[in-house]
């Protein structure tokens, strides 16, 4: 058998699965107004990922989490963790993930707006190819 297909981009499978099952509206591109959407999400490809086992391929998703106060903060980096633990062996249209993870939140300057937190963490998907069998 000839194995045909691609492994799935993780952007937007992650993406979708933020606004599908933790009810998170993400972004790739930060908005000009973005101090009127907070608490704002970015996700973003990662350095990282690689080859694994057979045809198993791990994407790096950067998550960026902006909002104005350590409350919200709070309460949208925890629903962004649980999505991702709850990723490992679902999907969706986009894709279908063996296992996932996330590391620990941590802040990081923003220098673009003194009054907006920033804080980072980066989710590792593993994923086979989308593939049909010939």
């Amino acid at each position: 058998m000839l194995l045909q297909g691609q492994w799935p981009h993780g952007l937007p499978l992650l993406i979708a699965w933020l606004k599908d099952k933790a009810n998170i509206t993400a972004v790739s591109k930060l908005p000009d107004d973005m101090a009127s959407r907070l608490p704002l999400v970015m996700v973003s490809p990662a350095p990282g990922g690689g080859q694994g086992d057979g045809y198993t391929r791990t994407r790096s998703l950067d998550i960026d989490v902006f909002a104005a106060d350590w409350k919200s903060m709070s309460e949208i980096t925890g629903k962004i963790e649980a999505a991702v633990f709850r990723l490992s062996g679902d999907g969706n249209q986009y894709g279908y993930v063996d296992s996932s993870s996330i590391t620990e939140f941590s802040q990081t300057a923003y220098e673009r707006a003194a009054n907006v937190l920033r804080c980072t963490a980066t989710a590792s998907l593993s994923m086979r190819p989308k593939t049909s069998l010939k």
